[in-house]
C-alpha cells in the first residue's frame, strides 16, 4: 500500500508527484497549469487508527510558502485539494492542508502544506511518508535513485531523487507543526528555490 500521487501532465510528459494519504481515484482534466490528482490507497503513511474528521482545505496555510519560485507565481492547485480533502488517511495525521503549484513550459514544482494533528507525525512515520511520497513521484521517472538529507534556508531538507529528472522535498516544520512536501522537475530546480524560501 503506497500513499496517493498527484499525476503532472508537464511538457509532454506525465509526471508522478505523491500526496501522502488514502483514498479513491480521481482523474481531473489535465491542462498546461493545473496538475491532475490520482489518489491511491495506503496503510503505512497513517497506520492504523480511529476514523479522523475530514481534513479540511485552508488556503491560509499558503502563506508559510513564497509568493514566487525563481520569478513563477506560486498558485493554489484545486485538484490536488479535492484529491486530499476526501482522504481519510491524510486525515490521521492532519487536520487541514492545502496544494500549489508553480511551472512554466519546462519546469513544475507540486507542493503539499499539511497543518499536522499534535502527536501525529513521529519519526516513523514521517519517514513512511518520505518512502511512499517518493516512490510515487518516482514511479513514472523510472524509479528512485536516492535519497539525501541537507540544510536549505537554515532548515533540515531531505530530498529524494529519481532516475530520471524528478525531485522531492520534505520539510518538517515540528514547532509550527507543519509539513511541506513538494514534487518537481526541471533546471530551474523550482523545489530548491521554494524550500529556501519558506516563511516563518
Amino acid at each position: 500500500m503506497r500513499a496517493p500521487i498527484a499525476g503532472v501532465l508537464l511538457a509532454g510528459a506525465l509526471l508522478v508527484v505523491a500526496l501522502a494519504g488514502c483514498g479513491q481515484t480521481i482523474s481531473p482534466t489535465a491542462s498546461p497549469s493545473e496538475p491532475p490528482a490520482t489518489m491511491q490507497p495506503s496503510e503505512a503513511a497513517c497506520g492504523a487508527g480511529e476514523a479522523s474528521p475530514p481534513a479540511v482545505v485552508d488556503r491560509a496555510l499558503l502563506e508559510i510558502l513564497p509568493a514566487e519560485v525563481d520569478g513563477i507565481p506560486v498558485a493554489p492547485s484545486p485538484d490536488g485539494e479535492a484529491a486530499g480533502q476526501s482522504d481519510p488517511c491524510l486525515a490521521q495525521i492532519g487536520d487541514a492542508f492545502a496544494s500549489a503549484f508553480a511551472a512554466d513550459p519546462e519546469n513544475f514544482v507540486f507542493v503539499a502544506v499539511v497543518s499536522l494533528r499534535p502527536g501525529a507525525l513521529g519519526d516513523v512515520v514521517f519517514r513512511d511518508w518520505r518512502d511512499s511520497f517518493d516512490e510515487g513521484a518516482c514511479s513514472q521517472a523510472d524509479g528512485v535513485a536516492g535519497h539525501a538529507e541537507t540544510e536549505i534556508g537554515g532548515r533540515t531538507v531531505y530530498i529524494g531523487t529519481c532516475v530520471g529528472d524528478l525531485r522531492t522535498y520534505h520539510v518538517w516544520l515540528e514547532e509550527q507543526e507543519v509539513l511541506v512536501s513538494a514534487s518537481a522537475v526541471g533546471e530551474r530546480r523550482l523545489g530548491e528555490r521554494l524550500v529556501e524560501n519558506l516563511r516563518p
